[in-house]
């Protein structure tokens, strides 16, 4: 079995870059070549200025180029919540972002810079875990198309193999404008956009430091230093614990990620009828697509909430597949890798300034349309324009007392979270 992304099959594996040597002095320096860093380097360098791109490892290798490859977010959006949290008014603005902005951004600037990355606008369906949960959400559904114009509708219990050919679920929400895409070929497109605006890449470069000085930034790398009038961290789940109020706001969560050998065009078709996008209420939170080509499955989910081994977090989500396909039992697996999402407490993204320095991340799952929207936001906060503006600026990026940059409080939330899936699945089977 591979251990490296199915994605860089067809798009290639990240590439090193010719090293270059580091200039004394520029306008911006961006530290992590994402999908986030990339975007906005890209923006800034439209506008005429010289940018930098940092990455401790080989450009492109994170989580943007490795992630289970769909596109679309808000649906895990709670919105009670938010209401509760803030104001109406920003909570629609918020929502808008989630659900309509950040997609619709991502599919325009595919078509600008000529980004081929397999994009399909399939929907998504949301399948419900419990039975109990079906009238909940149609009337979360309500509540949120009064807010925001969102494309969605639900779907009966009765209906639901129309969408998954699964006895699993009780239903679900169809999210039309939701697709999938090629998560390598998207990422790199955009990175070759930069490239072309004359913006600089380094890996292998690790920022050890970053001091103010006198209206400008001292920043102190693995190979030298540079100074730069603005900084620039998009560092999302692979963020460092040595800077300061960012470290304890942010950390990460890896996700899991197999391939199943082929199926075939039909199999696929029979299991996905309408080549939708998956992905589940359950605790255990399963995302799983038709590859590209319709002839695997790519199967993702949260097998443990830290670093696990291979052997066990492979299978771990064959026992999750096999759990919603049975008839995919003994089926092989041609690739496994995992990525770090980053998470916020609040589970929102943020785009802001602390100490000085701007950042934009905390996707929680969701990086593939709302990364390069608020890496959009951060290059034109930036540059002072008023395109800069977002409500993902206008709310706190909390943190907690007990979380200084290591979370070591993941493997007891990761128990929690089990307990809490194998309460559903036994009262589940009870109503059986």
């Amino acid at each position: 079995m591979k251990d490296y992304p199915y994605w860089w099959e067809s798009a290639g594996k990240p590439k090193p870059f010719p090293n270059v040597k580091l200039p004394k002095s520029i306008d911006v320096v961006v530290v992590g070549a994402g999908l986030t860093g990339l975007t906005a380097s890209l923006y800034l360098a439209k506008a005429g200025k010289s940018v930098i791109v940092l990455d401790q490892s080989i450009p492109c290798i994170g989580a943007s180029s490795r992630n289970g490859g769909m596109i679309g977010g808000g649906h895990r959006a709670n919105v009670d919540g938010l209401i509760e949290t803030y104001s109406l008014d920003l909570t629609k603005r918020l929502l808008h972002e989630m659900h309509i902005d950040s997609t619709h951004f991502a599919k325009q600037l595919m078509q600008e810079e000529n980004i081929d990355c397999d994009f399909q606008e399939t929907g998504r369906f949301q399948a419900f875990w419990k039975a109990s949960e079906y009238a909940l959400h149609a009337r979360k559904l309500e509540q949120l198309k009064k807010l925001v114009p969102v494309e969605a509708e639900m779907v009966s219990p009765l209906r639901q193999t129309e969408e998954v050919k699964s006895q699993a679920y009780h239903g679900g929400i169809k999210f039309n404008l939701h697709g999938g895409l090629n998560p390598a070929k998207w990422v790199y497109g955009i990175r070759d956009a930069a490239i072309a605006y004359d913006v600089m890449l380094l890996g292998d470069t690790e920022v050890k430091q970053i001091n103010n000085r006198q209206g400008s930034h001292q920043v102190i790398t693995s190979r030298g230093v540079i100074t730069a009038q603005d900084v620039l961290m998009a560092t999302n789940g692979y963020s460092p614990r040595n800077f300061g109020s960012l470290s304890h706001r942010i950390f990460p969560i890896p996700s899991f990620i197999v391939t199943t050998e082929e199926l075939g065009e039909k199999q696929i078709r029979d299991l996905f009828p309408n080549l939708r996008m998956i992905v589940e209420t359950r605790e255990r939170h399963c995302y799983y697509r038709p590859s590209p080509d319709r002839k695997r499955i790519v199967f993702g989910g949260r097998a443990a909430m830290f670093k696990i081994s291979d052997r066990l977090y492979q299978n771990q989500l064959r026992g999750l597949l096999t759990e919603i396909f049975p008839e995919l039992r003994g089926v092989g697996f041609t690739h496994s890798w995992w990525g770090n999402t980053g998470f916020t407490f609040e589970l929102l993204p943020h785009v802001g300034q602390f100490d000085g320095i701007w950042h934009a991340m905390g996707y929680c799952g969701n990086g593939n349309g709302m990364a390069p929207w608020l890496g959009y936001k951060v290059a034109h906060q930036i540059l002072g324009y008023p395109e800069g503006e977002t409500a993902f600026a206008e709310i706190d990026m909390p943190t907690k007392w007990y979380y200084k940059g290591y979370p070591w409080f993941l493997p007891i939330a990761d128990l929690g979270f089990r307990c809490r899936d194998t309460w559903s699945n036994l009262r589940k089977k009870s109503h059986n």
